[in-house]
């Protein structure tokens, strides 16, 4: 699994990303196999001058095919990146047993229609 860490007018110590690219290890190492891509965005959504909510974004590329997104805004990069790398891991979990349950209901419908 290649991961990739983008920060958009956030400023991320090599710390945080170090930190965040252990928190998609963690979370998602064990769909490491079946995942191509997994790209996490932060984005400062207020701008430089005002407030500071931090809008997070993991796009995830399956190796067999689809892909999930899933986001989240909080005041904290590290509880954006935790609250975004969860609710990934679920997602992914979810897309990958749509994929296993799809595969078995085509080689059962196949074997069906032998002689």
């Amino acid at each position: 699994m290649e991961t990739k860490i983008v920060a958009r007018n956030v400023a991320l110590s090599e710390a945080q990303k170090e930190s965040a690219e252990n928190r998609l290890q963690f979370t998602l190492g064990r769909f490491g196999s079946q995942i191509e891509t997994a790209t996490l965005t932060l984005t400062d959504v207020d701008g430089p001058k005002s407030g500071t909510d931090i809008l997070c974004r993991l796009k995830v590329i399956l190796k067999k095919g689809g892909e999930v997104l899933v986001g989240d805004t909080d005041v904290s990069v590290e509880a954006a990146i935790a609250n975004v790398a969860n609710r990934g891991a679920r997602s992914v979990a979810r897309a990958l047993d749509l994929q296993r349950d799809q595969t078995r209901a085509s080689m059962a419908h196949s074997e069906s229609n032998r002689p």
